[in-house]
């Protein structure tokens, strides 16, 4: 069984990567988390940075720090075989799918009669085509549906629409895209993957495709629809920045989403392990309480 390591120079954006081939699974672990340990510096001698990257025979790539425990690489890398075998069989939050105008109309109600400054636009259909153009297809009709209602929020009032990520506009959408395009473009060349192109929407790949669409995010967390084909076709997923894709789609569509959001502000209950409150005239969201 083949295994491979990599780590990213502490100066550079080139990595070293160590490859090899065991007998067995466990054998195959041994020798890649030996080399992890080993490679602390890359071929120029230039120090290499503290994350490594495994991957061991087919399976995805399992990310973690230099210094972790071998029972805990060992660990992580069971759950990632153990997920892989069982991925397929993910569900989507089970909210049903409505109109995006509908829910952003209760949502942009709430906001403009409970926060003390909003601006809400959204954006036209040059800028709109503009995008698509840029990222290489057409989008799903709920996504152009919410830009076209809103096209993010200017700094001066600013709203945390979501508890953990910012909305973002258009511009931002598109190069957040590219930017982790090429991240996870040089991780996947490095650890040898194969192309993804024979996958549905919602199925793991434990990378980033050109068709997932982001519209949200913060420090490297996204939330974005996917618009490979599929019964799950603009399903929303959070993408992660060690995990990739791997906690599987949070809600079938937007509108289920912008639902759930619009429930949540207007009783305020929780939405995505979170509450809403107004402080100061401002959104601000809070742990809920079943989650501590």
């Amino acid at each position: 069984m083949k295994w491979f390591v990599s780590a990213r120079s502490a100066e550079t954006i080139s990595s070293t990567i160590r490859t090899g081939e065991a007998v067995d699974w466990d054998d195959a672990v041994t020798q890649a988390i030996r080399a992890g340990r080993e490679l602390t510096h890359a071929d120029d001698g230039t120090p290499l940075a503290p994350s490594r990257n495994y991957r061991i025979g087919d399976g995805e790539v399992v990310s973690t720090g230099y210094t972790a425990r071998e029972d805990d690489l060992r660990l992580r890398m069971q759950l990632r075989l153990e997920y892989d075998a069982e991925a397929a069989n993910v569900t989507p939050h089970q909210t049903a799918s409505r109109s995006v105008v509908e829910q952003w109309g209760r949502i942009s109600q709430w906001l403009r009669g409970n926060l003390s400054s909003v601006s809400i636009a959204g954006a036209t259909e040059e800028q709109i085509t503009d995008a698509m153009r840029a990222t290489g297809g057409l989008w799903p009709e709920e996504l152009t549906s919410f830009f076209r209602l809103v096209n993010g929020f200017p700094r001066e009032s600013w709203v945390s629409i979501f508890p953990m990520h910012e909305l973002f506009d258009l511009d931002r959408a598109v190069s957040e895209r590219q930017l982790e395009l090429d991240i996870w473009g040089e991780i996947d060349a490095e650890m040898g993957a194969e192309p993804q192109t024979d996958t549905s929407a919602g199925d793991y790949v434990g990378t980033y495709l050109p068709h997932f669409l982001p519209f949200a995010g913060a420090d490297g967390y996204l939330l974005f629809v996917d618009a490979r084909p599929g019964p799950h076709h603009g399903c929303v997923t959070e993408f992660q920045k060690v995990d990739a894709d791997g906690a599987g789609p949070k809600w079938p569509s937007l509108s289920a989403m912008l639902t759930d959001l619009a429930n949540s502000v207007e009783n305020s209950t929780a939405f995505d392990g979170h509450t809403p409150s107004v402080v100061d005239g401002q959104l601000r969201w809070h742990y809920a309480e079943v989650n501590r």
